[in-house]
């Protein structure tokens, strides 16, 4: 039986470890600006600015990366880690009024409590609290359809939306013969077509307007997808009613490039002073698979 190296011939870590853990809380919120009135207030933020609040069952996701300590085997004591993000969590979010109550935002009325605005909070009160490790990435989900991204970027986040659509499709190249297409698509070639609920997760960034505490306006996102997506594709046969697979095989290789096509001009075009864009198409044919474009 080997004996374990002394101290002095263990070998140095030399590669970089990632460990993610999450955390749910339940807030409330509301978003105003105080020099506006209600009728303002409303045109700006909708529902949102109602100023007795509303809530959502968060999710938060913290990465850290560092080195495998060649003692214990850890990047970090996930009961350390633990206590860290439960600790200030709790005491600042978790069932509080954000707006009222949280040290940061209660101070400032001027500054939104925004999915954009709380995850780059967290990372500053995380990144001075974790010492030993660097934060890589933090993830707010604020409900199922919507979740923003932090990489310690400055006031650049990304935010990720995400819509369900019902259409169908045949898969049949016109490269190929009737027998080849038999054989390379099988069940997916059925003369009559098959069908999906298609979940596309649309993916932006930009730098957080300071006044709305925002990437974008969610709402001018909805219609964008509204008019692009739903009104081309939604309960339609990409095959037979859109001119987008009159000759293209509709796989959903095909299918997320061509919504990239139809998109990416659009968001761009929401707020070009802070370099608003599209990064990442992904598109959910089936549980078991799902494609994602990046574009050029």
């Amino acid at each position: 039986m080997l004996s374990p190296p002394a101290n002095s011939e263990r070998l140095s870590p030399i590669f970089m470890h990632f460990l993610t853990r999450y955390i749910a809380f339940e807030a409330s919120h509301f978003y105003r600006i105080p020099e506006l009135n209600d009728q303002e207030n409303y045109q700006l933020f909708g529902h949102k600015a109602n100023p007795n609040g509303h809530g959502h069952n968060y999710v938060l996701y913290l990465t850290v990366k560092g080195s495998v300590d060649p003692v214990n085997g850890m990047v970090l004591n996930i009961k350390k880690l633990d206590d860290t993000i439960r600790g200030y969590v709790d005491q600042h979010y978790d069932h509080k009024q954000i707006n009222l109550q949280h040290p940061v935002f209660a101070v400032d009325p001027h500054l939104q409590p925004t999915p954009e605005n709380i995850v780059m909070q967290i990372w500053q009160a995380f990144n001075q609290r974790l010492k030993k490790v660097e934060i890589a990435e933090l993830r707010l989900d604020e409900d199922e359809r919507l979740y923003t991204m932090y990489y310690g970027v400055e006031q650049m986040v990304h935010l990720t939306r995400t819509y369900e659509f019902s259409a169908a499709h045949r898969l049949h190249s016109f490269e190929l013969s009737d027998q080849e297409n038999s054989e390379t698509f099988g069940k997916c070639n059925n003369p009559n077509g098959h069908g999906h609920n298609y979940v596309l997760e649309v993916t932006i960034s930009g730098e957080v307007d300071s006044r709305t505490g925002m990437v974008v306006k969610v709402d001018d996102l909805d219609r964008i997808i509204d008019k692009q997506v739903y009104g081309r594709f939604d309960h339609k046969h990409l095959n037979l009613d859109t001119v987008e697979f009159q000759s293209l095989n509709p796989t959903s290789e095909n299918f997320v490039q061509v919504l990239w096509d139809l998109l990416e001009a659009d968001i761009r075009s929401l707020d070009p002073a802070r370099s608003v864009q599209l990064c990442c198409l992904r598109l959910r044919e089936t549980p078991k698979s799902f494609f994602d474009y990046y574009g050029n």
